[in-house]
This record gives structure tokens, sequence and C-alpha cells, in this order.
């Protein structure tokens, strides 16, 4: 009966240091792709512009929704990133990569990419046209060879802080194939960072 209460007491506290584990790593990612107050901030200063220049209030607000519209994917990386966190157990490497996949429709249509055990797994969000009714979708696609050569690629410059494709310096561009949001872990460590393609 000792034995197994020591067992047991093991077991409690191990299970609790993994829920620990994705615990904090689920706050770091709802942290790093929270909406920038400044960023809404200088959607009310846009609106606030048209306002002095006497412009209808209808399309001062259609803009104002249209401007805050382009950064709503920031809640795909989010929300499609924490579902890629549940495919995985608290200590094993991984690499999440979150891009935008499309930029002509708003907000902006997303794929999010997990790497983990040699296996990729995708989740594509986008908007699906029906009657003239937009649908926001979310669903599993298959990752191809040239988004699979991009993760080799950002996990590359992980590694070796090198590469002739990606850097950590902005452009000042989003969009297509422009920015990449990435959680990687490795040994227990957690880093999100951004990218920018350079070439």
């Amino acid at each position: 009966m000792k034995n197994f209460l020591i067992i047991y007491v093991v077991l409690l506290f191990t299970c609790s240091c993994k829920a620990q584990d994705n615990s904090n790593l689920k706050s770091e990612i709802i942290s790093f792709y929270k909406i920038n107050d400044k960023d809404i901030q200088n959607c009310k200063k846009e609106s606030d512009e048209l306002r002095k220049m006497k412009y209808e209030e209808w399309l001062i607000e259609n803009i104002f929704k249209g401007c805050t519209a382009r950064l709503e994917y920031l809640n795909f990386f989010r929300d499609n990133s924490l579902k890629m966190l549940e495919k995985t157990s608290t200590k094993e490497n991984l690499l999440i990569v979150n891009y935008i996949s499309n930029n002509i429709a708003i907000p902006n249509d997303t794929k999010t990419i997990l790497y983990a055990n040699n296996n990729y797994f995708g989740i594509k969000h986008y908007l699906d046209f029906v009657n003239n009714t937009a649908i926001e979708k979310n669903e599993e696609f298959e990752v191809s060879e040239f988004e699979r050569e991009n993760v080799k690629k950002i996990d590359e410059y992980l590694k070796t802080g090198k590469s002739e494709y990606f850097s950590n310096k902005s452009n000042g561009q989003i969009g297509l194939y422009k920015q990449w949001n990435v959680i990687v872990r490795n040994n227990g460590k957690v880093k999100i960072i951004e990218l920018y393609r350079i070439k």
C-alpha cells in the first residue's frame, strides 16, 4: 500500500508538471498573437482623420472595420497554434509555422503547419463564399512539398542563425509568403519569433 501511494504521488506530480509545461506555452502563444493596441489606435486615428475631412459616418465605420479586419489573421494564428499544440506531447520538440496564404480576402487566409517527430500537419483558415455570404472555415490540409521545403529552411535558420531565405529583421511587408510566425520548442526551450522572407 505504501509503494502504491508513492507511485501515485510521483505520477500525480509528473502529470502536474506536464500540464504546467503546456499551460505556460499556451499562455505565451495567447500573449504573442494578441492584436496590438497600437494597431487599433492607428485604425482609430485614420477614422478621426476622415471625420475631420467630413466623410459620411457609415463610410468611416466601414473603413475602420476593414482596418481592424486586416489584423484578424493573428487570431487565426493563435487558435490554430493551440490546436496544433494538442497534437503533441508536452516535452517533444516541435516547430509550428504560421503564415498568410492569401492576402486577397479580408481577413487574410492563413495556414498553420506543425512539424514534429518527422511528421507534418496542416490547418488552414479561409473564407468560403456561398450565395454571396462569407463563411469562415478551418480545415486540415496535406502539407505540400513546397511548404515542407519552407519549413526545413526555417528549421535550418533556427538551428544555425543563418539563412539566405529568412531573417528576423522586418522589411516592412506582410502578406503572402512575406512574414512567418514561428513557435519552436527544442529540448524544453521555447521561442516564439517572427521571420521575414529575404529571398
